[in-house]
């Protein structure tokens, strides 16, 4: 295996001298990876089914942007001494920001003429974001919410890795201008002549492999204990540039060709290539396992042959392939939106011809946008002067930020109906309580109140924040609602999950009706149920037990309210032996769980009431649509929206259950919910001018309090006995 000198390339593609003084020498294969890349992450975005792992192909840009900036700002620190901070930065501005700033402007003005109303504010959100380039830990953030966990990728998600690459632009040449000052101070302090470009690398590597060694440390460890979070995150994406700086570092302008280099070179690539099909959404990334496509990227950079036929670099230095790579920036900026926007303008859009119609379209568009807009912008001599850059850097900033709030207040403002509020004599569940009154509830003929965006909005934020716990929150966290302390007469205790949680805008109100204090103790995702607790056991199991012991103690409570999904995982049975009859009702592990508190409140001489399992909308697996979203797109004809009763019922729905199983238990209470929103085998979208859902399972909070009537009736047996 040889070595031979070899410049690299500028991320615009133009060659660097040769270091030494020799000759400078193109590397058009670079090109021809990025190429690589960008099809990768294309073809996984239209086709996530099929190539299942083609993501890497972001780490392969990663660790492209690693070798080509590390080897610009090495070789600029060897001929000046330093880094001119605020030329790279100008050079990166003027790269990367005017295309970046023009997707972001035009996707916005896209998204409130083809999106939803429901994705127009997590859409904007994310442009803000995008345009600041902090996306990727907007997205980390969300990742950690329950209430966004199922929420859809907006149109420009994929901003979050150009975020990840701006703060490496950012915090990259700092590190290195800062190694070199403290070189510089040293050397001076030594007497010693100026800086050698051995001292240079060395102090290069030895920051850029301690920095990387960490990155990758924390990127395993964080992998496997938050894998959202670590997907998205700075850290642990680090170390992959530091891959690429290495190489640029170790070898300079060198690269191995022969035989071997050429193998190590063709196997590089089917490192790229086997990660691009055989990894998955399972594969735990981006731990060690993105090791294979960086190694494999780092490989094709320093080693191939240019042989015809043979050499992987004359493969990756073919016309169509540097061609893809000049425009792969474009071509990946406005491929996602494409990916969102095509389902909402035509249902054909699933369609693989169309697909494939749709990916030459965005390569054409690319390669335009590219020549006419990005090119000219970069190389514009007005713009060459820093202070010239970053201002109209800012201008244009402010420009989408402001352009998109207008687009979205805009249309919200147009949307709205302002002649139904929530105190109408048939709105909401009152239309279906009276029908002689109100007429037919279901046409929707008094509009829409709220809007579908405001009720979307609803279940992230919720009604009474700080009242639900987090799944993995340690020990009992208590909310009081209801009446005043000085003026309660008893307490109302409610415990469950989320769907405990959604009923929480009516039984405030029946508490403060009823002159009690109302406590909630509810978590997200943690069905309610007991068991017996190890030192493995779950945050959520042991928090119940503590809560059934409290609450069975607690004698001021004298009303236990319990509801839940009919969701949930598989776990084991209760703590100790009920005297069900199994076999008679038919009773597994989860469901004895589940009916431990149930049987240990009644022991304890409490009124037990629960809630029966809410309708699931929208209820089909391949589908991600929620219902407000479904409403916005068919406000003429809502009947689209609705489901058949039988439909919604997709878990064993252990509470309704439950009625049979305790019918004859003296203090147990069961309050049936499918026939506020379900009538003649029919679940409603919209009742009365309210959307009965913010997601697809979760009650909208308006939509609720339209319940308190009926819902107080309905536990008045309990309520009474407990004054």
């Amino acid at each position: 295996m040889t070595s031979i000198s070899s410049a690299a390339a500028t991320p615009s593609g133009r060659p660097l001298p040769a270091a030494g003084g020799a000759a400078p020498r193109f590397q058009p294969e670079i090109q021809g990876l990025r190429a690589l890349a960008v099809l990768v992450v294309l073809l996984y975005h239209f086709w996530p089914d099929r190539l299942t792992g083609g993501y890497v192909g972001v780490d392969v840009f990663f660790v492209i942007s690693g070798y080509l900036i590390t080897a610009h700002l090495f070789k600029e620190a060897v001929k000046t001494g330093g880094v001119r901070l605020g030329q790279f930065w100008a050079r990166r501005i003027r790269r990367l920001l005017p295309l970046s700033l023009l997707v972001l402007l035009l996707t916005a003005i896209s998204a409130v003429l083809i999106l939803p109303s429901t994705a127009w504010q997590a859409t904007l959100r994310q442009i803000i974001a995008s345009t600041l380039y902090v996306q990727n830990w907007i997205l980390a953030a969300d990742a950690v919410e329950y209430s966004k966990a199922d929420e859809r990728a907006t149109a420009v998600q994929h901003f979050w890795t150009l975020s990840v690459e701006e703060q490496f632009y950012v915090l990259w040449p700092v590190l290195l201008a800062l190694t070199l000052m403290f070189l510089a101070l040293r050397q001076r302090r030594s007497g010693a002549p100026g800086l050698e470009r051995a001292q240079i690398r060395a102090a290069f590597l030895w920051v850029v492999g301690l920095l990387g060694a960490f990155s990758l440390a924390f990127s395993i460890y964080y992998t496997a204990v938050a894998p959202a979070q670590a997907y998205f995150v700075t850290p642990t994406r680090i170390w992959e540039f530091t891959l690429g700086a290495i190489a640029a570092l170790v070898l300079g302008s060198r690269q191995f060709n022969g035989r071997l280099g050429n193998l190590l070179g063709w196997v590089g690539f089917l490192m790229i290539a086997g990660a691009a099909v055989f990894y998955t959404d399972a594969t735990p990334f981006p731990g060690w396992t993105a090791l294979v496509p960086t190694l494999g990227t780092v490989l094709v950079l320093v080693c191939g042959g240019r042989e015809p036929g043979t050499g992987v670099h004359w493969w990756l230095s073919l016309r169509p392939a540097t061609a893809i790579g000049d425009w792969s920036y474009a071509i990946y900026l406005w491929h996602w939106p494409v990916v969102i926007f095509s389902p909402y303008i035509s249902e054909a859009a699933r369609f693989w011809y169309i697909k494939v119609l749709l990916i030459l379209g965005i390569i054409g568009l690319s390669a335009l946008s590219t020549r006419f807009f990005e090119t000219p912008i970069r190389r514009a001599k007005i713009l060459l002067p820093t202070w010239r850059t970053m201002a109209a850097a800012g201008t244009g900033m402010v420009l989408v930020i402001v352009s998109g709030i207008v687009a979205v207040s805009t249309m919200q403002t147009s949307s709205a109906d302002a002649t139904l509020t929530e105190d109408h004599p048939c709105y909401g569940y009152r239309a279906l309580a009276n029908p002689e009154e109100c007429g037919d509830p279901f046409e929707g003929e008094l509009g829409l109140w709220p809007s579908p965006a405001v009720v979307a909005e609803q279940y992230q934020e919720e009604a009474f924040p700080g009242c639900q716990a987090d799944e993995d929150t340690p020990g009992v966290q208590e909310c009081w609602l209801g009446a005043e302390e000085s003026e309660a007469e008893g307490t109302i205790a409610v415990f469950g999950d989320s769907h405990a949680t959604m009923w929480l805008p009516a039984l405030d109100e029946i508490a403060q009706e009823q002159d009690k204090r109302l406590l909630v103790m509810t978590r997200s995702a943690c069905t309610p149920r007991g068991g017996e607790v190890g030192e493995d056991s779950s945050e959520c199991l042991k928090t119940n037990t503590e809560i059934i012991d409290q609450v069975s103690e607690d004698e001021s409570i004298e009303t236990v309210v319990l509801a839940a999904s009919q969701r949930h995982g598989e776990f084991g049975g209760p703590s100790r032996d009920l005297g069900l009859d199994e076999e008679e009702y038919d009773l597994d592990d989860s469901a004895l769980a589940m009916y431990e508190p149930i049987m240990t409140w009644l022991e304890a001489d409490k009124e037990v009431v629960v809630f029966g399992e809410a309708p699931r909308l929208s209820n089909e697996e391949e589908s991600e649509q929620t219902l407000p979203e479904c409403v916005a797109l068919n406000e003429n004809d809502l009947s689209a929206c609705n489901e058949t009763q039988e439909d919604t019922r997709v878990g064993d729905r252990w509470l309704t259950r439950s009625a049979e199983v305790f019918e004859d238990a003296e203090n147990y209470h069961f309050v049936p919910t499918e026939d506020l929103v379900c009538r003649e085998d029919t679940c409603y979208a919209v009742l009365g001018g309210a959307i009965t859902y913010s997601d697809n399972s979760h009650l909208a909070q308006d939509f609720v309090r339209t319940t308190v009537p009926e819902l107080t009736d309905r536990m008045e047996s309990a309520l009474t006995r407990s004054s």
